[in-house]
């Protein structure tokens, strides 16, 4: 829907380039100006040790998801032989866009998370099916909550690392102050997002900490808290919608600072 509601205000978004255009049009439509400079990328690992982990997965095992690039990028490596095979898993998303990437490989949804994260999401894992083998697809840099929480729940749980994270090259937070001034806010996905502009910014670190930040889910602003970011808006869920509105909140005034 477009509306007024950010007429006038000024973001730097830096979620991965390939990830980042919903969040952009989202804003964009909302009157704000929107400024895409991505802090890190995903690429895909080598695929001989992923493809390796699924060759003695029983039928109705567990493959759960915390990142629709993830799915993505194991969706790429996969043979028409895998694909069949995989069809009779029950495939887990921890929110809407992962389970969207799913669905668009041709494979059905069993548990689709709210968004909350990997908490959240394996407390419904656990409330809801019997304990059984599970892969978690995840990043090198994924927490390990969803391989810890199964297993003290009692499944049996393989962590294997399918995208690889990396600083973009072009990353340069000291020139943000120059190039944009009257920034309203930097928008984080991801607490490795922070880490790379934080050790990337140099010396306007300082400076660059007092633009309020809106930070997608509790991870993301727990890492901003422990570089010492004045101001601080957290989205609850890692979705465009709780983006939005944490944009809203931050430009209306109803935000709090957090330390």
């Amino acid at each position: 829907m477009i509306g007024s509601e950010l007429k006038g205000s000024r973001w730097i978004l830096t979620r991965p380039r390939d990830r980042a255009g919903s969040w952009r049009d989202a804003l964009t439509e909302l009157g704000a100006e929107v400024i895409v400079e991505p802090a890190i990328r995903l690429s895909a690992t080598e695929p001989a040790g992923v493809i390796s982990s699924l060759a003695s997965l029983p039928p109705e095992s567990l493959m759960i998801f915390t990142s629709a690039t993830t799915v993505r990028h194991l969706i790429d490596m996969l043979a028409a032989e895998d694909r069949t095979g995989l069809q009779r898993m029950y495939w887990i998303a921890v929110g809407p866009q992962t389970a969207a990437a799913i669905r668009d490989a041709g494979f059905e949804v069993r548990i689709e998370g709210d968004g909350r994260g990997a908490e959240a999401l394996t407390a419904e894992v656990i409330d809801s099916l019997p304990c059984c083998r599970a892969i978690h697809f995840t990043s090198d840099i994924g927490l390990p909550i969803v391989k810890d929480r199964l297993v003290a729940a009692g499944f049996e749980v393989t962590r294997v690392e399918v995208s690889r994270t990396e600083e973009e090259k072009s990353l340069d937070p000291a020139r943000w102050s120059a190039e944009f001034p009257e920034t309203t806010g930097i928008i984080f996905s991801s607490p490795s997002a922070v880490r790379a502009v934080c050790r990337r910014s140099g010396h306007s670190f300082k400076e660059l900490q007092g633009i309020p930040a809106i930070a997608a889910g509790e991870a993301t602003a727990q890492e901003l808290r422990q570089w010492g970011w004045k101001q601080i808006e957290m989205a609850v869920r890692s979705t465009v919608e709780e983006m939005i509105q944490a944009c809203i909140r931050l430009v209306a005034g109803d935000s709090n600072p957090q330390n």
